[in-house]
């Protein structure tokens, strides 16, 4: 039997067919004519290992997992595998080489990006192939050209390992919420089937649809890296299969690759920080791609509770961006005493007036507990105003704005300019 789509399509009907009317043995005996053609739709090969657990034949269903695990992997669907790996262990948890084999497969030696590849021959659009770049990743046979994907494509081999070792999948019914708006931020989440729906709150209470979310999505990093309560809820739209990585699950892979630390600030940088920006009347005037030369510049800092970052009267030569905890901007009174003009958090900017001014610092900040800040440097700033003029506009309308809220704040103790 020729093997084309059209071939496969009709021999999957029949099959259906079959398994709709209870007929297993029958329905897997007509997915084996095409169970070869599973190399350009794995789906053949998931189904089939559906159908055998069905009929009570574990044994057979790991085989054709593992059939899929690699045939999503060559196709593109790195987060398909990892979930169908999850399968595969809940059934046999003495199964646990199928998760060296995946990052075999997919990891490259140092977890890096190559070109672009060529899109792979899937009936379906794998998540990744929208993303620019692509990863090298080595395979028994010959090398593997694999779609780029967020934050995977990122690890090394022993770290990717890890990584799927501690990644949860689970299964959804169409309406059940992930997470509400107000619980706490610790997971981020990446769809392998199905799809989600953001929703938030309208100012008359009622419940409205932020944004739809497909196969491949990753979603929650805001709260996660932020440590904060979810701004948002999150619930399916359908059955679907969710992957789900904790902060304490990744920090514990930390404890003993610390290079994940790294590769987890790329992946905030990419996902947090450019959204930000975009947002920011700074860097709005910015093209997308010169916000990525940007952040390839940025560099972590970190600073303890009761710590001063910024200091009165000093020059400014860094701005901040709050990547997670929480600051005091104060000042003195006439009488010296500490007067605190006001507390910023997660997502805010601060400090970017003396950057862009070389004027003194104007106020003190201090970390009101730990914190961690994503520092932008005078050069930086530098360089975008030389290419985007409007954004001196920008910084000189903030300026003045921000110098009548000092003068009042003083007063009422709410200034914002640093």
């Amino acid at each position: 039997m020729a093997l084309d789509a059209q071939t496969a399509s009709r021999v999957k009907d029949k099959a259906e067919d079959l398994f709709s009317k209870g007929k297993f043995s029958e329905a897997i005996e007509t997915y084996e004519k095409i169970k070869a053609y599973g190399v350009k739709d794995p789906r053949i090969n998931l189904r089939m290992g559906d159908i055998a657990r069905k009929m009570g034949n574990n044994a057979g269903a790991v085989e054709y997992y593992k059939d899929a695990v690699s045939n999503f992997v060559k196709a593109g669907f790195i987060i398909k595998a990892v979930a169908v790996c999850k399968i595969i262990i809940s059934i046999d948890p003495a199964q646990q080489e199928i998760q060296a084999k995946l990052a075999e497969l997919y990891a490259g030696p140092q977890g890096a990006a190559g070109e672009a590849p060529a899109k792979p021959t899937a009936p379906i659009k794998p998540e990744a192939a929208a993303q620019p770049g692509g990863a090298t990743a080595p395979s028994a046979v010959a090398p593997l050209k694999l779609p780029r994907v967020p934050l995977f494509s990122d690890f090394n081999e022993v770290e990717f390992l890890e990584v799927v070792k501690k990644v949860r999948s689970k299964d959804y019914p169409a309406g059940s919420y992930l997470f509400r708006e107000g619980d706490s931020g610790d997971s981020i989440f990446i769809i392998s089937d199905g799809g989600v729906e953001v929703t938030g709150q309208a100012k008359d209470g009622k419940t409205v649809v932020l944004a739809t979310l497909t196969e491949g999505a990753i979603f929650g990093e805001y709260g996660f890296f932020s440590q904060a309560k979810r701004s948002t809820g999150v619930k399916t739209v359908s059955d679907s299969t969710i992957l789900e990585l904790t902060k304490a699950d990744l920090d514990d892979i930390i404890s003993r690759h610390q290079r994940v630390s790294d590769v987890l600030f790329k992946f905030y940088k990419e996902r947090v920080v450019d959204r930000l920006m975009g947002l920011s009347a700074i860097f709005m005037p910015m093209s997308k791609e010169d916000r990525e030369e940007i952040l390839k510049r940025l560099t972590l800092v970190k600073a303890v509770k009761g710590s001063p970052i910024v200091k009165e009267g000093e020059m400014g030569d860094t701005m901040y961006l709050i990547k997670n905890g929480r600051v005091a901007v104060w000042v003195r009174d006439k009488a010296g005493k500490p007067l605190t003009l006001k507390e910023m958090c997660e997502g805010d900017f601060f400090g970017e007036i003396a950057l862009a001014t070389s004027r003194p610092r104007v106020a003190n900040v201090s970390a009101v507990e730990d914190v961690e800040l994503v520092a932008f440097s005078r050069p930086m700033i530098k360089d975008i105003l030389i290419k985007y003029p409007a954004v001196k506009d920008t910084l000189e309308q903030v300026i003045k704005e921000r110098v009548v809220d000092t003068a009042k704040a003083k007063e009422r103790q709410d200034a914002t300019l640093i």
